[in-house]
């Protein structure tokens, strides 16, 4: 029996149960619930009966709809009439929608306009469209996910891929009527959706490529940027879907699922799991404040109030006059971002944290990388503690998105800042404590203590902060902690070259970003596993030492400063025999400061000589010369670099 967190019970204290509501009730609000496609063909109605478990606690949050996608349908329609596949659910699909309504939720199903299913092998709903809706309603299906597979566009001479969608869709959304919600899943970006899906359907994707969402942060950042630009044509009743929720699955970091709810809270889009509901984070998928922001009756998408690459400020009326807020940092660094709420006296609460501050106006955060920060912002005259905008190793400059490097064995100053930022009263008794790393150091340079801290004004600490000898070059984690705040400052350990020249394979990278497989020292590139290369070789020419990538490929090190050339011999591995091509270059901070121009594996070594002085960091990057990067095994050998 599964055991729920305290997060999942106070939600339950703070939600009451909300009745089931029919189909053209639920399309005033998103959809919520799980689909199974992370199960793919191995969906069975053992599974799916799991999952319906597994959700049923999070149904008073809104979590309703159990989602079949594809892979139900048995190979052939059985006298015309669709029918679920027979070994994957044995019981049918009445006695399955039966189960899932018995505990209070409801099924999906997934079809498609096409003549096929898109996985599985099943039937699709081309000229069927009738008889298929009355069957999925006869089961009790309350809502069809209707996929855009193998589409017959030669039936529709003249027409564009819009035209046919706008032909197709409409029949099935007509024939299955009001009562069960439409999410019209045509993926291929050139049907358009957006310019006509509000007439036709509850919900419609925002892709503009035929791809499900990936768990990982790149990816969901690009669709909800891609989201951003349908905004205009989502609302009440009609939804964009940027795709599903991937909590739970592994491949983002809870900060970064954290991010995706938040966005697509703001965006009023479906809340569908696509990880197993027993092990979706109840922490990010069941906080009923910031699920009620996605559900709000007002039902508007959330818009950029600004945005400058890395850093967002979006913003959504609610139903009862308030506002949600967030501030995205997509940047690699944590950032302050801050916006301006108007000329009135506001209370601001943190709907991740709970946290209840006041604000004569404007509203700051040190936000974390890669985190997306969620308010509610009422006017109020509500007296609550002024907000304040803690900062722990804040950049030097907007866009400065690498973490602060400390060297091991050597003192470094970070700074922490706290600023009086709601200007509603005077904070008094400010104390900044640290907490570092076992063996770190850490002591404050200037006071950490401030008997007051008026409207507006800011207190800075700085530290002096010392990481062992020993420490491992990555990322460590510095907390600092002022009146039950913490700020988190990200700093990378790393160690530049010794004086004279020094084999860059020897060197400890900070980073490595290769096509196929990892960058390996003293070899060729293997493209898989670590250590499988061969010597390289360029031109019949061996060399002992050197770094063997496959392009594209970016390799960097820290340099302190303290470094004067980069050399290297550039050259296509023999493996590759003629084929493959590359250019060599060498970046020292912001600019590329040499390169070899493109050389192909036909092509001997060309030596590549580079001044880096001056430069923190130097990176060794081999880009694609033109071609395909299935041979661009691209050799850095004997690269050496030179440091006072």
């Amino acid at each position: 029996m599964r055991k729920f967190t305290a997060a999942v019970a106070a939600a339950f204290l703070a939600v009451p149960f909300v009745p089931l509501a029919g189909a053209a009730d639920a399309a005033q609000t998103p959809p919520m619930g799980w689909s199974s496609r992370t199960l793919g063909c191995s969906v069975s109605e053992s599974s799916v009966r799991q999952a319906a478990d597994a959700l049923t606690p999070l149904a008073p949050l809104g979590y309703r709809y159990v989602i079949l996608d594809d892979c139900w349908l048995a190979a052939q329609r059985t006298g015309g009439a669709l029918a679920p596949d027979p070994a994957r659910f044995p019981g049918g699909m009445r006695a399955l929608a039966d189960y899932v309504h018995g505990k209070g939720l409801k099924l999906g199903l997934s079809l498609s306009a096409g003549t096929k299913a898109c996985s599985g092998g099943g039937p699709g709903s081309y000229r069927n469209e009738a008889a298929d809706a009355e069957q999925v309603k006869g089961w009790g299906a309350d809502y069809v996910k209707y996929d855009w597979c193998s589409v017959p566009t030669a039936d529709f001479p003249g027409q564009n891929v819009q035209q046919i969608a706008q032909t197709l869709y409409p029949r099935m959304r007509q024939a299955l009527g009001d009562g069960v919600v439409f999410a019209m899943n045509n993926e291929d970006g050139s049907t358009v959706p957006w310019l006509w899906g509000k007439d036709a359907a509850t919900t419609w994707r925002t892709n503009v490529y035929n791809r499900p969402i990936p768990d990982a942060y790149a990816s969901m950042v690009d669709i909800w940027e891609t989201n951003q630009l349908r905004a205009e044509y989502a609302g009440r009743g009609s939804w964009a879907d940027p795709d599903l929720i991937q909590a739970g699955r592994g491949g983002m970091t809870e900060t970064e699922y954290r991010t995706q709810f938040t966005l697509w809270a703001m965006g009023a889009a479906p809340l569908i799991l696509q990880a197993d509901p027993a092990k979706a984070p109840p922490a990010i998928v069941a906080n009923p404040k910031v699920i009620a922001v996605d559900q709000d009756p007002l039902g508007a998408h959330g818009t950029l109030v600004r945005s400058d690459g890395w850093y967002h400020v979006l913003a959504k009326p609610l139903a009862n006059g308030d506002r949600a807020i967030a501030l995205f940092n997509e940047s690699d660094r944590a950032a302050t971002i801050s916006t301006s709420l108007g000329r009135s006296r506001y209370r601001v609460e943190n709907l991740w944290t709970g946290a209840v501050a006041s604000s004569k106006g404007e509203l700051a955060a040190q936000v974390p990388a890669h985190a997306a920060l969620l308010y509610r912002v009422s006017e109020s005259r509500e007296q609550a503690p002024p907000l304040v905008t803690f900062e722990a190793d804040p950049p030097a400059f907007l866009g400065d998105d690498r973490p602060s490097v400390l060297e091991p064995g050597k003192s470094a100053d970070l700074v922490t800042r706290v600023t009086n930022t709601g200007a509603t009263g005077r904070l008094r008794d400010v104390e900044v404590t640290a907490a570092v790393p076992e063996g770190w150091q850490v002591a404050a340079r200037t006071p950490a203590k401030k008997a007051r801290l008026d409207a507006g004004d800011t207190f800075t600490v700085t530290w002096a902060v010392t990481p062992p000898a020993a420490a491992e070059p990555k990322n460590h984690e510095l907390t600092f902690t002022q009146g039950g705040q913490s700020a988190v400052a990200v700093v990378t350990v790393a160690r530049a070259p010794g004086q004279g020249r020094t084999y860059l394979s020897d060197v400890a990278w900070t980073s490595a970003k290769n096509y196929f497989g990892p960058v390996e020292k003293d070899t060729s590139n293997g493209e898989r596993a670590a250590g499988d290369g061969r010597p390289i070789t360029i031109d019949g020419v061996r060399y002992a030492k050197g770094l063997g990538a496959h392009a594209p490929a970016d390799i960097e090190y820290y340099t302190a400063a303290r470094c004067s050339t980069v050399e290297f011999k550039a050259g296509i591995d023999d493996e590759v025999g003629s084929a493959g091509s590359a250019d060599f270059e060498v970046w020292a901070d912001g600019g590329r400061v040499a390169h070899s121009g493109v050389l192909t594996g036909a092509m001997p070594a060309r030596t590549v000589t580079a001044r880096i002085e001056g430069a923190r960091f130097v990176r060794l990057v081999a880009t694609n010369g033109g071609d395909n990067a299935s041979s661009d095994h691209a050799d850095f050998a004997d690269a050496v670099i030179t440091c006072s």
